[in-house]
């Protein structure tokens, strides 16, 4: 049989195996073309793809501790000005609320907007490479931070830090739920939000030490800087080591992408949150709601001491940075390893209930912080509030990954980290030192401004989760029967 005979031939005989299987039409063409042509056969050729195998589980893990310690480095590059509030108030000249601006709006203002952007990125070019240019970035705006000499100069270095940072938790999200199964996801994911615990103590043990050095001694001469003030030579220090981690980024391969429907596409990801507006509204302000808990403590508490206490920023760093490490940590493994059991065991929205029992449980400690005044039961009160927030802070994020397509992922955990910035980090701070100066009009009561913006935020986030519960449920069934 001559050539085109036998093209006619195989195009009769197969012809109900093109009409009968709905592939994709790039994959249909391929197959018909090897079959016409006589190449493959056609129950071989017709066969759909199989999905790219997860990496080894050591190799997984070592990606995990890669982007666990630039979370790390993140946060201390964004954390360490809290221990600087006494310095840069003296010698910009400014009062708690313009400071409360620097810590929170400053930051969060590019952080959260540039993270949608950068989300789409993510979930559609090299999640590797983005990490790799945002640490770059983040860290020599840090080292700017170093280098102002204005209040605005440092404001608008703050948010060069929050832009460059806003890369982070897209890419590494995503990037982690693609090296591991689905059911094996909350422990790695809870020890990747990890970072930010070890990252607020190594900053509260610099800050303080830096702090006090502030306060002892004058400026000092640093090749290629010039002159430096110690709250300056801080920023330097603490950006510098971001060149390290841009190479070991060099380390950390591109996972294939899993569980996906589609291409990336920003309409199709707002029209999928459309659909199910109830199950991530309740969600996001959750996790929201939690870290605006946490953050009331976290940064409040040093200032707290020294003003409550008279303790020195080198005595309360150690101190609270041990402590920030131990509950929190301890908080979200916990979380990780509950919710993996629960998961294992059939267990339905078990992030959310989770999240539910740690937003109720944290107001114990936080009443009791504000009812007893010794220092040292005071820090293990502030540990109780950093243990139950590590649950928010890991779930949250880990349940995002869970319901929600991969092609998606970036952008909806950059709309995530959006809200929950402008909301915990910037209205959360603000309304503590805003209460501070404005209602209560002494700086003592930093104490009852804390306590109070930590309980109200808690009440909020488990009423939103309970709003949510049952839609959370039907998203998640359907999500599961998709894949």
């Amino acid at each position: 049989m001559d050539y085109p005979g036998l093209l006619a031939y195989n195009r009769d005989h197969f012809e109900g195996w093109f009409s009968a299987l709905s592939l994709p039409s790039s994959v249909r063409g391929e197959a018909e073309d090897l079959i016409m042509t006589g190449i493959a056969d056609p129950a071989v050729a017709m066969k759909e793809p199989e999905a790219p195998a997860y990496p080894s589980a050591r190799y997984a893990w070592y990606v995990v501790i890669v982007l666990y310690f630039s979370y790390t480095l993140s946060f201390v590059d964004r954390a360490i000005i809290v221990y600087l509030v006494g310095p840069i108030r003296a010698d910009l000249q400014i009062n708690d609320f313009e400071f409360s601006l620097l810590q929170g709006l400053a930051f969060t203002a590019f952080y959260a907007t540039m993270g949608i952007p950068l989300g789409r990125l993510a979930d559609s070019r090299s999640r590797r490479a983005l990490l790799a240019a945002g640490i770059a970035l983040w860290s020599c705006m840090t080292v700017l931070c170093g280098l102002a000499s204005s209040y605005w100069e440092l404001f608008f270095a703050r948010m060069g830090v929050g832009v460059g940072e806003a890369c982070l938790a897209p890419c590494a999200y995503s990037l982690i739920a693609d090296y591991f199964p689905r059911e094996k996801r909350s422990l790695p994911l809870n020890v990747f939000a990890g970072g930010v615990m070890l990252g607020s103590g190594v900053s509260n043990v610099a800050g303080g030490l830096v702090a006090q050095y502030a306060l002892n001694s004058g400026p000092t001469q640093i090749p290629l800087f010039g002159l430096l003030k110690p709250w300056q030579l801080s920023f330097v220090l603490v950006g510098l080591p971001g060149v390290l981690f841009v190479l070991a980024m060099a380390t950390v391969k591109e996972a294939s992408r899993k569980e996906q429907r589609g291409k990336a596409n920003t309409a199709a990801t707002f029209r999928y949150l459309g659909r199910h507006w109830a199950t991530y509204s309740s969600l996001i302000g959750g996790t929201t709601f939690g870290a605006m808990t946490n953050g009331a403590i976290l940064g409040w508490v040093p200032v707290w001491f020294i003003r409550r206490y008279g303790w020195i920023p080198a005595q309360i760093g150690p101190y609270l940075g041990v402590t920030n490490f131990i509950f929190g940590t301890a908080g979200l493994l916990l979380a990780g390893m509950l919710a993996g059991r629960y998961i294992h065991a059939g267990g339905k929205a078990v992030y959310i209930r989770l999240m539910m029992a740690a937003e109720t449980l944290v107001i114990i400690p936080l009443l009791l912080a504000h009812t007893v005044d010794n220092p040292y039961w005071v820090l293990g009160c502030a540990g109780g509030v950093i243990f139950f927030g590590g649950f928010s802070a890991g779930l949250g994020p880990a349940s995002l990954q869970s319901i929600t397509p991969n092609e998606m992922r970036g952008q909806v955990t950059s709309i995530c980290f959006l809200i929950l910035n402008l909301v915990a980090g910037t209205v959360g701070p603000a309304a503590v030192g805003g209460l501070t100066t404005y209602f209560f009009a002494d700086d003592k009561a930093v104490r009852s401004s804390a306590v109070i913006v930590g309980i109200a935020a808690s009440a909020l986030g488990v009423f939103s989760l309970r709003l949510g519960l049952r839609a959370y449920e039907r998203t998640a069934e359907e999500n599961s029967s998709a894949k």
